[in-house]
């Protein structure tokens, strides 16, 4: 029994760093370029931006930049932070929720779902987590592709804890496997 099931997660912090191409000056306003905020270092005040150009990282001094582009990357630090410091991985998770034989076809009933893991792996907690997706999966996909549905969901967490596995379940997407007695294959599909 084999289903098209697509997890698409959104994860934000309280905000999240913007992902959008900005124009990066340096201190004396005389030379720019295009590029992307995909890390900061507080202690080493070191830069890291994806170039647009290239898209490779470039790593430098903070001092660098213009006034109001080292308080845009100082304004970003703990998003920046908290984004190197999670881990998220995704379960399948199918349960056998009953069964049925009728002539010479049995049907298989089924609970399907996800279950995400989010780890912290920073030394203090993130506050305020909102943890938003979205399930595509196909209905009745025995003949053909079957009618495309959606689940979507949103989890919000008072707190990741640093070293300790969040977990978030998603279940309630019915799959149904049917086996004719006698068939070399079984059909698959939800309902």
């Amino acid at each position: 029994m084999k289903i098209l099931l697509l997890l698409l997660p959104a994860f934000c912090a309280s905000a999240v760093a913007e992902l959008e191409w900005r124009n990066f000056e340096n201190a004396d306003k005389t030379k720019s370029f295009q590029g992307r905020l995909v890390g900061y270092d507080p202690l080493t005040k070191k830069v890291t931006v994806q170039r647009q150009s290239t898209l490779r990282p470039v790593t430098f001094k903070i001092d660098l930049l213009s006034k109001e582009h080292r308080r845009f990357v100082e304004s970003r630090a703990v998003e920046l932070e908290a984004a190197g410091g999670l881990r998220m991985m995704f379960y399948e998770s199918v349960q056998k929720v009953g069964s049925a034989r009728t002539g010479s076809t049995k049907t298989s009933t089924y609970d399907g779902g996800y279950k995400i893991e989010i780890r912290n792996y920073l030394r203090r907690a993130i506050q305020d987590v909102s943890v938003d997706y979205l399930i595509i999966y196909r209905k009745d996909s025995t003949n053909g592709n079957g009618t495309r549905s959606i689940k979507r969901g949103s989890r919000n967490l008072t707190a990741l804890v640093p070293n300790y596995d969040e977990n978030i379940v998603i279940g309630g997407i019915p799959l149904t496997s049917y086996y004719k007695a006698g068939s070399v294959t079984a059909v698959a599909g939800s309902t």
